[in-house]
């Protein structure tokens, strides 16, 4: 009997194991087992969270969002379920419809490293700045490139790092992402002001895809800009019914004939690239 028993446990745990195994695999990214980028702009309401999760594995936040309850909701729905790490969390801004839902964030994750373009200021600031204390953290400004695998993230805005407290929405963050012959470009809520500067610097805006700045304002996006980035495919990330009208009618109007997918529509939306094209779903 007691051969039996012993001989009973490894099978027991070989039983478990696969039982683990296969939840495992059911909970494994697509973007890990299929080698493409994978871009999630998040469903967390009137905000911004976008999730980057290159081919190689790298797992890049782009703000949080006002919530800390719908930032965790929307991670644990597109990250694998044992997953609590972070390469890298990006601050565009430190207004709190960007930031709220990351302050929390560092607590419940590993964070490998922080990138924003903040200095010290508003309350909202300085709670990013604590939060990220002990991180690997950079202000980065315009010309900053970081290599994730095969993904290649640059900084087109602030032109400069910022030196005082007063830093507004035409001091965003803005990013490109480019992978194989595909391009994305994340704006923050950068409005005219720093579009405007983008353009008179010759920067690389040509992009398959966009998320149009400050939520679908009428000051953001402006015919040259939109212009110069040719869009195929338009993100708006923005809360259903919200106080302040986003997106604008006006900006609908400057985006006749580009696809627009918005959160308060759709909820989260994927992009997924192989480095040819682009598919949403």
């Amino acid at each position: 009997m007691r051969k039996w028993v012993t001989g009973a446990r490894p099978l027991l745990a070989l039983g478990f194991v696969a039982v683990v195994a296969w939840l495992a695999l059911r909970g494994l990214p697509d973007g890990l087992a299929k080698g493409r980028l994978h871009v999630w702009f998040l469903d967390v309401g009137q905000g911004d969270a976008v999730l980057i999760q290159t081919p190689d594995g790298k797992q890049i936040l782009v703000d949080g969002g006002p919530s800390p309850s719908a930032l965790a909701s929307e991670l644990g729905a597109v990250m694998a379920f044992w997953d609590r790490s972070l390469d890298l969390v990006v601050l565009t801004h430190p207004d709190t419809d960007h930031s709220a839902g990351l302050i929390p964030l560092f607590d419940r994750y590993r964070v490998a490293g922080a990138l924003d373009a903040v200095s010290t200021g508003d309350a909202a600031a300085a709670a990013w700045i604590g939060a990220t204390e002990g991180i690997s953290r950079t202000t980065a400004a315009r010309g900053a490139q970081i290599k994730a695998g095969r993904v290649l993230l640059t900084v087109l805005n602030p032109a400069s790092a910022p030196e005082t407290a007063e830093t507004g929405n035409n001091d965003s963050l803005v990013l490109r992402v480019d992978y194989g012959a595909t391009s994305l470009l994340l704006t923050g809520d950068a409005e005219t002001e720093a579009e405007d500067s983008m353009m008179a610097a010759g920067l690389p805006l040509r992009a398959d895809v966009v998320k149009v700045g400050h939520h679908g304002s009428h000051a953001s996006s402006s015919r040259e800009f939109l212009a110069a980035v040719q869009p195929q495919l338009a993100i708006i990330s923005v809360g259903a019914e919200n106080r302040f009208g986003h997106p604008a009618p006006e900006l609908l109007a400057r985006l006749e004939g580009v696809e627009v997918l918005r959160t308060d529509q759709r909820g989260r939306i994927e992009l997924i690239s192989d480095g040819m094209r682009w598919v949403a779903r």
